[in-house]
């Protein structure tokens, strides 16, 4: 049973499961967003379209060509197999589900308890953008950003991996709590909403080291969708 388990936790860490993993989410955001014609976007998508535009690259797409890069060069890097088991793949999704599910009773309880909540926005529309947070800020805030972090600390202040680990995990939790706060579609600011996105951060930050992107970002998704829908 031992050897099963590690064995699945070895092979669902590899690029091609994170990539089926995201792409139901993907494929509903984008072709959502333009069968409703909103202007609205995800804020991590909106950040990466801004960047690759600085960069004379204009496209309403260009953050899922970021994203087909990134697993494009994970594949290549790693050599890991393209193949793909079904049954361990609906696995996954069951994994992800149980995941948002802790995440969901874990903030229930802190929201009856402590008081602590975030704003949620209502509709369809905002179901498909919910769609497209989890895929986009587990790609800028756990893919990128903790990873340059990590290595910022290493490098700088030479710590060591775990400490630096450590230390990324929490400032990229804080950058990930105050992202929700910038821009005009951003959220009235409170501490209690702040402290809550923070440890989401945190929560999120050790799935995306122990279970990887895939895994992370559909749990995201659909923590973020089971949200609207019960409290709209």
């Amino acid at each position: 049973m031992k050897f099963k388990l590690r064995g699945y936790l070895k092979e669902t860490r590899q690029p091609i499961y994170s990539a089926a993993m995201v792409l139901p989410f993907l494929c509903i955001y984008h072709i959502g967003t333009v069968l409703f014609h909103t202007t609205n976007i995800n804020g991590a998508d909106a950040l990466i379209i801004r960047i690759l535009s600085a960069l004379s690259v204009h496209s309403m797409f260009a953050s899922a060509l970021v994203l087909a890069a990134f697993f494009t060069i994970w594949q290549l890097r790693t050599h890991a197999k393209w193949k793909i088991r079904m049954g361990t793949l609906l696995f996954c999704f069951l994994e992800s589900v149980c995941f948002a599910l802790i995440l969901l009773f874990g903030f229930g309880w802190m929201t009856a308890h402590l008081s602590l909540a975030i704003s949620v926005k209502p509709g369809i529309v905002n179901i498909i953008l919910y769609c497209g947070a989890g895929v986009y800020e587990e790609l800028v805030f756990r893919a990128f950003l903790l990873g340059i972090l990590v290595a910022g600390f290493s490098l700088i202040f030479h710590m060591k991996k775990r400490s630096a680990a450590a230390a990324a995990a929490i400032l990229g939790a804080l950058l990930f709590a105050l992202f929700h706060y910038i821009g005009p579609g951003g959220d009235a600011f409170s501490i209690g909403s702040f402290a809550q996105r923070t440890l989401g951060g945190l929560y999120f930050s050790v799935l995306y080291v122990t279970r990887g992107f895939g895994v992370t970002a559909a749990s995201h998704a659909i923590y973020d969708i089971l949200v609207g829908i019960i409290l709209t």
